[in-house]
């Protein structure tokens, strides 16, 4: 199975912005994409401004269909986001 740990740094002053949307995502996320088990964002403790998001899908089908989806928010990211977001791709064991 296919996870994810995706970093995320949004600007300083879109942090309470950028809460609402990873709160409001998330909830669309795991109500609608049948193929994600796990999609949890987290606010790093000591850094507000980073957030880490959880991700495990039941394949690799799963995960293109959110990144699919991904895109209808691409410019509400872009709006909060300071710089590109690292990601770890991983299978689980």
């Amino acid at each position: 199975m296919p996870s994810v740990i995706a970093t995320i740094k949004v600007k300083e002053d879109k942090i309470e912005e950028a809460k609402a949307l990873f709160a409001k995502l998330a909830a669309n996320v795991n109500a609608n994409e049948e193929g994600t088990l796990s999609y949890i964002p987290h606010q790093k403790s000591g850094e507000p401004a980073t957030f880490v998001f959880y991700e495990k899908y039941s394949d690799a089908a799963a995960f293109a269909t959110h990144g699919e989806n991904l895109k209808a928010v691409g410019k509400e990211f872009a709006g909060v986001m300071a710089g590109p977001p690292d990601v770890v791709m991983m299978e689980e064991l």
